[in-house]
């Protein structure tokens, strides 16, 4: 009897402190976004205020962005850099234990941009391996080169590679550097 007691306590114990993998990984939970404080960029950062005049604006260089789910949710927000070569890079605002480094590919079509793949590995805050991102974006450059906009498509797959979650929306950015 005491040992029939003591071991429902243990597995009432374990189940009150253990939670899905899913549960922990902020690309997961409902809400996403709204995990981590918006970054608010000191003006004095923007190029903007740092006026230099290009003969052709490109989207190469460093950005702050901002991407909003379709639901007006804060999707993910980030400082992304897009090289000459066509590769890119962006360390996005979320906790670095579940991955907050993505990297992509990109191709210029005369006055807009399409970020091919943009992908990053997904771990819940315990360090498990949760599955991949790819976001696929199509921005626009702004006449100045100073911010674009445009809109994104996110994909989810869990270990095996299958699909579990899609959130489209919109994507913003204000130029830092070129």
């Amino acid at each position: 009897m005491k040992l029939a007691i003591v071991t429902t306590l243990a597995l009432i114990a374990l189940g009150a402190t253990s939670k899905r993998a899913d549960a922990c990984n902020p690309f997961l939970a409902t809400g996403f976004g709204k995990h981590v404080a918006p970054a608010v960029v000191p003006a004095a950062m923007l190029a903007r205020n740092n006026p230099v005049s290009y003969a052709q604006p490109s989207i190469v260089g460093l950005w702050h962005d901002v991407r909003t789910a379709s639901d007006g949710t804060r999707f993910m927000e980030g400082y992304d850099t897009w090289n000459r070569d066509g590769t890119e890079i962006e360390l996005a605002n979320l906790p670095p234990a579940t991955g907050n480094v993505c990297v992509g590919a990109w191709k210029w079509h005369g006055k807009s941009v399409d970020l091919t793949t943009h992908v990053a590995w997904l771990y819940d805050l315990n360090n498990n391996f949760v599955g991949t991102l790819n976001i696929t974006q199509t921005t626009k450059l702004s006449y100045d080169g100073n911010s674009y906009a445009g809109t994104f498509d996110a994909k989810f797959f869990d270990p095996s590679g299958k699909l579990f979650q899609e959130i489209t929306g919109t994507a913003a950015a204000e130029r830092l550097v070129q």
